[in-house]
């Protein structure tokens, strides 16, 4: 447990005042935490005492099992203290964000401002960067990012005919790697911007090389460009080396863009706003994080890429808009800010107290942490994985990665399958 004075220091900016002592109160504090901050394992065991589901069973072909969630990377799972706490402390006092002039929607309002400005701390946002809560993941994170660079489109029958009436310097090029997750390919294909797909390198890795000589090309030269990788593949774990590709993107004028969905819960994500291997957009998923199911997604964004400035918000509504005449739709003043005017009707309260929640846990636990754990499950999966002649492991087993594995089962003596199988997967 952490030590009352350490674990109120590090939630400042974000769970202050009652918040962060109902918070302390729900992790357990005992006398002997207050000598110093808790240890790695204590972490850790705390962690899995607070696992809603530990401890549950089921009904098996085999008879009543333990149940063993092996499917972190789809979605983390709740924690009875974030789960305590908005019973407790928000939803009793729970109000709509659009009014200040009562008790409950002034208290919060002021817990919704803090639980933004804390997740944007934790991810390394500067004054240039936006934060936006998108519906329910990486998906709806990704599509609002199109919608505010005015790519996508209103109905997917209207893409060749609006497409064919852009002149080429207006249109996007938006290059994409090799194992994406579905969300941040299959959207962007079926948007107003040409997609271009970088392959793989003899290492099974982004292709880097090729993304340099697809953004020197002169067919793409005046158009806005744009790069969005995913940070980490979700089927191999195999993790991309975003500040490389960051700083190939920048030199060749492109925005960088990172899709964070699978390696976000684990990794220390910092934006590096306007530094070269900097990011200018990170896409998450914060229902991965340990206690973070029932959060939005999350679109990290460099306000240079809001191109919706002079025009009505991406979604208008609630919340959007300083007057309204409603006699003259023309008469319309929307808000300047990105982070008011992008956050139409009520917005999802709950969701985003609990997604800094989430994030708090992460990095309560640590990097450190979680770094030194991962590798020595790697380490040891891989192992017991590649020296069995019947598996085959799916992508690079020597790289960079986070614990996520696929791999193929053969027949004892199947050497022929096995040597006709590709080795590669990429992409879920």
């Amino acid at each position: 447990m952490p030590s009352l004075a350490k674990a109120a220091a590090s939630m400042d900016h974000a769970v202050e005042g009652a918040m962060s002592t109902t918070l302390l109160s729900l992790l357990g504090v005992t006398a002997k935490s207050e000598k110093g901050a808790a240890a790695a394992d204590d972490k850790v065991e705390w962690l899995r005492s607070q696992l809603i589901g530990k401890d549950v069973e089921f009904d098996t072909p085999f008879g009543r099992r333990a149940l063993t969630y092996a499917d972190q990377t789809a979605s983390g799972r709740s924690l009875s203290y974030i789960e305590d706490y908005l019973v407790k402390e928000v939803l009793p006092f729970y109000g709509n964000t659009h009014t200040e002039d009562s008790h409950v929607g002034s208290k919060t309002t002021r817990l919704v401002h803090k639980a933004a400005r804390y997740i944007k701390r934790c991810m390394g946002a500067g004054p240039g960067d936006a934060l936006l809560f998108c519906g329910a993941g990486t998906t709806a994170a990704i599509k609002r990012l199109q919608e505010v660079i005015g790519v996508a489109l209103p109905s997917v029958e209207m893409r060749d005919r609006l497409s064919a009436q852009l002149r080429a310097e207006e249109r996007w090029v938006v290059f994409v790697g090799p194992y994406e997750h579905h969300s941040n390919l299959l959207s962007w294909r079926r948007s107003l911007a040409e997609v271009v797909e970088i392959g793989v390198d003899a290492d099974g890795l982004v292709d880097v090389a090729a993304l340099r000589r697809a953004l020197a090309s002169p067919v793409y030269a005046d158009r806005p460009m744009l790069g969005s990788f995913s940070a980490c593949s979700n089927v191999t774990g195999v993790m991309t080396d975003t500040r490389e590709i960051a700083r190939v993107l920048h030199h060749h004028g492109a925005f960088a863009c990172f899709d964070f969905a699978a390696s976000g819960p684990y990794v220390k994500i910092d934006m590096k706003s306007g530094e070269i291997d900097g990011y200018d957009a990170v896409f998450l998923s914060p229902h991965k994080f340990v206690g973070g199911p029932g959060t939005p997604g999350i679109l990290l964004m460099n306000k240079s890429l809001y191109r919706l400035n002079s025009q009505p918000p991406s979604t208008c509504g609630g919340g959007t808009v300083a007057y309204v005449n409603g006699f003259n739709e023309e008469d319309t003043l929307y808000y300047d800010d990105i982070e008011e005017r992008e956050d139409a009707g009520t917005p999802p309260i709950l969701q985003k107290i609990r997604a800094s929640l989430a994030f708090w846990v992460k990095e309560y636990v640590g990097y450190d942490t979680m770094d030194l754990r991962e590798r020595v499950f790697s380490e040891v999966a891989m192992k017991r994985l590649a020296h069995n002649p019947n598996v085959r492991v799916l992508g690079n087993t020597s790289a960079h990665r986070l614990p996520i594995f696929s791999f193929l089962i053969y027949p004892i003596g199947d050497d022929e399958t096995q040597a006709t199988t590709p080795p590669r997967s990429f992409c879920d």
